[in-house]
């Protein structure tokens, strides 16, 4: 089976929505960019950056990478809105922390089912800050934004 990367990306919000959609302090939606979605509560937004074949080593060839910005959003309008972007934010920490055991999952009728030869790592940038002017008493947006790759095999054993 080759999967087509926006099958990849609709899997990977699946699996986040299934992982990381929230606990009783807070909620959240998983939402593929475009999007018109732009509520008050925290969301998760997925955008596709780009999807290509590596080609350093012939190996890699039978591979796809896709690399996705994964944002945290929400509006810290109170300590309570601030608590539950910075919740959000630790649960995509801690489903994504398992790094190179980390697979893609399809949803099939009994469960999710692990992609054999996926990987989903991250890359986050330190020097982010997830609140603008963080000594501002003012409403302010929370954002936390990483990078999100994901390996699939491009083609299948048969080749």
């Amino acid at each position: 089976m080759i999967l087509k990367s926006f099958e990849v990306l609709e899997m990977f919000a699946k699996q986040l929505e299934r992982n990381v959609s929230g606990t009783s302090s807070f909620k959240t939606k998983v939402v593929i960019t475009p999007s018109s979605i732009d509520e008050a509560g925290v969301i998760i937004k997925l955008s596709l950056l780009k999807t290509f074949i590596p080609d350093v080593v012939p190996a890699a060839k039978r591979s796809r990478t896709l690399h996705v910005r994964v944002t945290v959003k929400g509006r810290a309008e109170s300590m309570t809105g601030l608590k539950q972007a910075t919740e959000a934010i630790e649960a995509l920490d801690d489903f994504l922390i398992e790094g190179a055991s980390l697979r893609l999952e399809k949803t099939e009728d009994w469960g999710p089912v692990k992609i054999p030869n996926s990987r989903i790592t991250q890359q986050i940038s330190e020097e982010d800050s997830f609140i603008d002017s963080p000594d501002s008493i003012a409403v302010q947006d929370v954002q936390d934004d990483r990078i999100v790759i994901i390996t699939i095999p491009n083609q299948t054993g048969d080749d």
